[in-house]
């Protein structure tokens, strides 16, 4: 399993930023999801997935 902590270290090893950068910009990218699956939209990223919420 990878953690966001992991994802965010190879982001920061990448493109030669610090951790914490790496990390605010995997925090970046998972607050635009969840805002836009929140206001009803559909996120859709190619080859990873769709996100959007649906009524249960």
């Amino acid at each position: 399993m990878t953690t966001t902590n992991e994802i965010a270290d190879k982001i920061a090893a990448d493109h030669k930023l610090t951790k914490a950068q790496g990390k605010a910009i995997v925090e970046a990218v998972f607050a635009s999801i969840i805002g836009a699956a929140t206001s009803g939209a559909e996120t859709s990223i190619p080859g990873f997935g769709k996100f959007k919420v649906s009524a249960t």
